[in-house]
């Protein structure tokens, strides 16, 4: 299964040479498990946005810094979900990634290869 380790230790490795990735099919269980961590992050960013419409009643600058401080806090989690959430499916994420690498290559080799030949001039 994609990004699931079998043991809690980190992943060093000296060159990568001595990295060997074993090549699997992507599986729907991959799939869901990336699509409920990118829901979940949406979700805690979401926060972020309904925060902003709320009144300040008595106190606004005490509950303006509160707030700020509050979604300060909150994009802190979000960069550590999303590195978690990177971690957690990096060999699915580089197989889309390099799926859309070798598409846009493929795009850009037959734009080459379809454009008209020029002619050369020579100079008098």
């Amino acid at each position: 299964m994609y990004g699931i380790k079998t043991d809690n230790r980190p992943d060093i490795f000296e060159s990568s040479e001595e990295t060997e990735i074993d090549e699997n099919n992507a599986t729907l269980k991959d799939l869901n498990m990336l699509f409920s961590d990118i829901i979940e992050l949406s979700n805690k960013a979401d926060i972020l946005s309904h925060g902003v419409s709320m009144s300040f009643g008595e106190k606004p600058l005490y509950t303006l810094n509160k707030t700020i401080i509050t979604h300060l806090d909150i994009i802190n989690e979000l960069k550590n979900d999303i590195k978690k959430m990177e971690k957690k499916n990096r060999l699915i994420i580089s197989k889309l990634r390099s799926e859309e690498s070798k598409e846009k290559e493929l795009e850009k080799r037959v734009k080459e290869e379809t454009k008209p030949k020029r002619r050369k001039t020579e100079l008098l």
